[in-house]
């Protein structure tokens, strides 16, 4: 208990300390480029993999005074399990 509260503690500090939050962007297929000059070869389609990135969370002062709270309430909670043996 006390190892996933510090989990989501951290976590919703983290987003509002920096104001981001992981995106997953899914892979595709790029299509092939149409040759501009006539007689050369075009590009090969390519696959882009999927991937995670940081995109904006667009917080207010008011959320991140909240994540900033409850994540920090959840890690002193977790403090005072761990220290009682729970």
């Amino acid at each position: 208990m006390p190892l996933v509260l510090i989990l989501l503690g951290a976590a919703l500090v983290a987003v509002a300390m920096f104001n981001k939050v992981p995106q997953f962007v899914p892979g595709r297929v790029v299509p092939p480029r149409v040759p501009a000059r006539p007689g050369s070869v075009a590009a090969p389609e390519r696959v882009e993999r999927p991937r995670v990135r940081m995109a904006s969370a667009k917080l207010t002062e008011q959320g991140r005074a909240l994540l900033t709270a409850v994540g920090g309430s959840a890690l002193i909670i977790a403090f005072f399990l761990t220290l009682s043996g729970f």
